[in-house]
Parts: C-alpha cells; structure tokens; sequence
C-alpha cells in the first residue's frame, strides 16, 4: 500500500527487527506499540536492526542514508497514550553507524541500534524515535517514516521466570496434568505506567491485562483480567468460560505474582517471579 505506480523509486520506509537475523517489522504508528523495549533490564546490550528501503524501484545510482534520533516526533503518539517521553540519552542508546548506503541497483541498507537496558531508569519513560534521510530527494513514507523505540516508566514490567500449574479438573483433585510447566521466561509488558500484559499458559495465551495503583512508589489495589477480546473470541468459540478469577497474588516486595482462574473444566494458575 506503500509503493505508488512507476519504474523508480519515490519512496523510503524504516522497518526494524530485534537481534540479528530476526525479521523485519513496520514502523510508523501502527507498530508503536511492538516497538516498547522489553529486554531483560540486567541486560549490558542488545542489539536492534533498522533497516532502510526505498519503494517503487531499485537505487539508480549510491544513495546515502543518514539516521538520526528525531525530538520532533517524540509527541506523535500523544493522542493515544497522553505519555511525555524524555529522549533516551547516548548512554542508553547509541548507533553503530548513523550513516549508510543503498547501493546502485539495490533497495535496501541496514542499520544496528545497541541498547543498554542495565542503565535505564524504569521510573521514566524514554524514547528514541528515529529518522532516516536520504541525498536523492526519495520521499519518506507518510505512514512508516519513523521508528518510536520506547520504555514505559512501570515498576513491575520487565522480564519474569514463569511457571504454569494446570489442572484437568476445576477443584485440581487429581493435581497438575501434563500441560504444565516450570522456568520458562516471559516479560511483563507495559501499556503505561500502571497497566502491563503478560501471557496465560492456558489455550491460545491470551494475555492478562494487570493493573495497579502507585501512589509515590507504594503499588497497590492489583487487579487482572483476562484480554477481554479473547475471552468474547477465540475462547468463547473454543467453549472456555471463566467460572472464577482471575485472582491475582502479589509478593516478595512487588517481584512475584500468582494469577488463578478455573474454567469448567480446568484450574489454571500462572505465576511470574524474579
């Protein structure tokens, strides 16, 4: 939807990907939200891929490519999530190479993009949005001109071990079956500063959405849901109905939480913990 008619190229994309090797994915709006930093926050450095295209033809000749942190439109997302963000500083993220080229008779140049996710402040919300530009006049794309790498300031997000108990009956006589599982990893996703997301292990999983209050850094009034459009969708044409919970158990000082809920036929409980 993004390549107009015509033999040459007319205009330029940025996609990124985590880590190397990973695919692509859109920029722009649309992928704001895939584009929240989830690394693990003990984490020295992990890497990000931009890369560069043009659309609508390959490169006639060299094109040079220049990336560059743009304060200009770190509010686009305002409307939608009322978040100030505050510039990631150069300690936090840098470029490995800010300048590029799209060689003649090519479409694409990639870029890497090193955070450091041990030296961010998980009480603030950053931002690194990122602009290419180019010395051949190609037009960026209205759309996907710009890369919104983001953290949200939540206490409890970040990357959790995890441990699945499911039970083949709603009262768990018979214990735990054979779909459970212990240490695996997963990440407490932040949708703002007191709401993250994080996966069931039952079924499709479907997220819960857990809340919170945080009043001056004390968290209370913890509330989970399970994502109500799976609930109404997916597990509603599977024949799943929640019967009781979810319920939601915090501690070990905000660092472990215990969500149960029984089906008609299942008693399911996840638990997160440092």
């Amino acid at each position: 939807m993004n390549t107009p008619p015509g033999g040459s190229p007319t205009l330029m994309t940025v996609s990124y990907g985590y880590k190397e090797g990973s695919a692509l994915t859109n920029g722009g709006l649309k992928g704001f939200g895939i584009a929240a930093l989830t690394f693990p926050a003990a984490d020295e450095a992990d890497t990000v891929m931009i890369g560069v295209t043009i659309q609508g033809g390959v490169a006639s000749k060299d094109i040079n490519i220049t990336i560059a942190a743009d304060p200009n439109a770190m509010l686009d997302n305002y409307s939608s999530d009322s978040i100030t963000y505050v510039a990631m500083p150069d300690t936090v993220a840098s470029f490995v190479s800010s300048t590029g080229v799209i060689p003649k008779g090519k479409t694409y140049v990639e870029f890497q993009v090193i955070f450091h996710p041990n030296k961010i402040d998980v009480s603030k919300n950053f931002m690194l949005a990122v602009t290419a530009t180019n010395d051949a006049g190609i037009v960026s794309s209205g759309n996907l001109s710009h890369i919104y790498f983001h953290t949200i300031g939540n206490p409890i997000a970040g990357g959790y071990n995890w441990d699945f108990i499911r039970c083949s009956t709603p009262t768990c006589s018979a214990g735990p079956d054979g779909n459970s599982f212990a240490g695996k990893t997963t990440v407490l996703a932040p949708a703002n500063p007191t709401f993250v997301k994080v996966p069931t292990g039952y079924y499709d999983h479907a997220n819960y959405f857990i809340t919170f209050k945080n009043s001056a850094g004390v968290l209370s009034n913890f509330k989970a849901v399970i994502d109500p459009a799976s609930v109404t969708g997916a597990w509603a044409d599977a024949g799943i109905q929640i019967v009781t919970g979810p319920t939601i158990l915090v501690e070990n000082n905000n660092t472990k939480f215990t969500c149960n809920f029984t089906t008609l036929t299942r008693n399911c409980t996840d638990i997160y913990y440092k």
